[in-house]
């Protein structure tokens, strides 16, 4: 039995000064006494990093959410920093941190401790100091005094390890209210980005910072969000509350203004004040109507001012701040591409003609086709593009009334009108008008030189010595341009019509973008005559398979309408 104790108390110190068991000697352990592999759930060990907002959460119209709040629709919600990340001298040590002690000069050694619950680390070969509530400056400084009092000959270094994991609360109107563990050098805003900010009705300028049951600073974030100035943001203590208040007060900005929306205010702010949150369009916007609730007449006014007057008057609650667009100050411009002699961008204003702008390019050069301009204007693509919608729009009515009638489908026929539907629905129209470049013509007919319009674009090609022939042809095809050829001709050297082809329904589309009928009898040998180089031939598809719809007068000009307007993409294509 005598033996037996010394035995026992050995058996039981190894236990004690044993390291903790791992996760992965458990793991081990646990196979064994099973007897079999074990294998993880992924879908248990998969960590969410990310808090994403649902439908539900994202802002409508109708709540009138401030700015700000959107920015956290998909935020991190952990912040791993880095190791290598400086710790500042003002850095608060708590129990969990880990310090690295490097003696140097008599005394040779590196030790890595950690600070213990009772804010105490043992120093090699001088015993306990208390590190706990010190910065890492006034640390640095006991430690360095403490080393040469009592190890004569001995310098200290003292660097940090890993960083303690702190207890924060997000209380109040934040998007997911709780307890967080973050990192000890966290701030405010990595509190706010990994919870996923606040809820729609949360104040982002009046966010309160609690340690020990008192306020200790607010927090601004529109000027972290706005202007990048981080002053204000607190560094976290364990324990310390995030409180973020109700909206107290908010304003809608409009109008000429970089950022539209409800922006919060704080108190006692002004126009002055409230306007560099939105951001002006141009300096050149003077004008501000300020709407308000006037509780005397019950009633909301509206009053104008210039921008000078309006920036000493105070702002409430509910008021519309709408900057009046100077126009003016726009800026218009127009593209010019291809032959000019000084091709561009040009800056166009208010009742500048078509000659004019020529004329600033440096004129044409010597190789510039004028009968193949094309000239592009985004209003005309918006009216084309609406028809286009229209179009499909009585198609889909009459295809459904077809068959609640009781009308039998053809598959081809129906895939066809599905088809021509989906088309006329995706298809980009590019606007194109016909226009004439000609000096002369523009000098002598003040008609053609038309007025220009912001985003115009005008491309004047080389001359070229080609055919295109497109549409309902076995082989659409480009043919170089030979006068002696008819229209028929070109037809043939393209293989000749389909079996869908619509014999009436053949266009020539000239190099200036004008589209001309022709009919079967002027399948003549003198047609060639009539053809430009550049031109495209379109052959128009036959609407036999849309005869079921009983529309054979309102899809046979779409039909015509699209393959021209494919053409006309494809002639500007080319040219640029």
């Amino acid at each position: 039995m005598k033996y037996m104790l010394p035995c026992l108390t050995f058996f039981a110190v190894t236990i004690l000064s044993a390291p903790p068991p791992s996760i992965e000697d458990i793991k081990q352990l646990q196979e064994l006494k099973i007897g079999e592999e074990i294998s993880e759930d992924l879908e248990f060990t998969e960590i969410q990093t990310s808090t994403v907002k649902t439908e539900e959460d994202e802002c409508e119209p109708e709540e009138q959410c401030i700015y700000g709040y959107d920015l956290f629709n998909k935020s991190p919600t952990t912040f791993a920093l880095s190791s290598t990340v400086a710790v500042p001298a003002n850095y608060l040590l708590g129990p969990g941190d880990q310090v690295k002690i490097e003696y140097f000069g008599n005394e040779n050694l590196t030790e890595e401790l950690y600070i213990n619950r009772s804010g105490l680390i043992k120093l090699p070969l001088l015993g306990p100091i208390n590190l706990g509530g010190l910065t890492l400056e006034q640390a640095t400084k006991n430690i360095k005094s403490k080393v040469s009092q009592e190890l004569i000959g001995t310098e200290v270094i003292l660097l940090m390890g890993e960083l303690r994991a702190i207890n924060v609360y997000l209380l109040g109107e934040a998007f997911k209210p709780g307890t967080y563990t973050v990192g000890s050098l966290s701030s405010v805003t990595n509190v706010l980005f990994s919870s996923g900010g606040v809820s729609k009705i949360g104040s982002l300028r009046g966010i309160e910072i609690k340690r020990q049951g008192k306020v200790i600073g607010k927090y601004d974030f529109y000027d972290f969000l706005l202007s990048g100035d981080t002053s204000g943001d607190v560094r976290l203590q364990d324990g310390d509350t995030i409180f973020i208040p109700l909206i107290q007060n908010k304003v809608l900005l409009d109008g000429a203004v970089l950022r539209n929306g409800y922006f919060e205010l704080k108190n006692e702010e002004t126009i002055e004040s409230i306007l560099p949150l939105a951001g002006m369009k141009s300096n050149y916007s003077r004008t501000i109507e300020h709407s308000s609730f006037d509780v005397n007449l019950n009633k909301r006014v509206s009053e104008v001012y210039s921008i000078e007057l309006a920036s000493q008057i105070k702002i409430r609650n509910g008021d519309v701040i709408n900057v009046l667009d100077n126009s003016a100050a726009k800026i218009n411009t127009i593209q010019l591409g291809g032959e000019f002699n000084f091709p561009g961008v040009y800056s166009i204003n208010d009742g500048d003609k078509l000659g004019d702008i020529i004329q600033r390019a440096g004129g044409l050069t010597s190789q510039a086709y004028i009968e193949g301009a094309v000239f592009t204007r985004k209003s005309i693509a918006d009216i084309e593009k609406e028809s286009y919608l229209k179009n499909a729009d009585t198609l889909e009515r009459s295809l459904i009334n077809s068959v609640s009638e009781g009308t039998t489908l053809d598959g081809a026929a129906y895939s066809a009108i599905s088809g021509l539907i989906e088309k006329l629905r995706t298809i980009e129209p590019v606007g194109r008008q016909v226009i004439t470049v000609d000096p002369f013509i523009l000098k002598s007919d003040p008609r053609l030189n038309i007025t220009l319009q912001d985003g115009d674009s005008l491309f004047i090609p080389k001359r070229t010595d080609s055919i295109s022939v497109v549409g309902e042809v076995l082989n659409p095809v480009t043919h170089i341009y030979n006068q002696e050829l008819t229209l028929n001709d070109y037809i043939d050297l393209s293989g000749g019509l389909t079996d869908g082809a619509d014999l009436d329904k053949i266009f020539i589309i000239n190099p200036n973008g004008q589209a001309v009928l022709f009919q079967n009898k002027l399948f003549l040998k003198t047609a060639g005559s009539s053809l430009l180089p550049g031109s495209t031939i379109v052959v128009s598809r036959d609407t036999e398979p849309f005869d079921w719809l009983k529309l054979t007068t309102v899809v046979t000009p779409i039909l015509s309408d699209l393959a021209v307007s494919a053409a006309a993409i494809a002639a500007i294509s080319d040219n640029n």
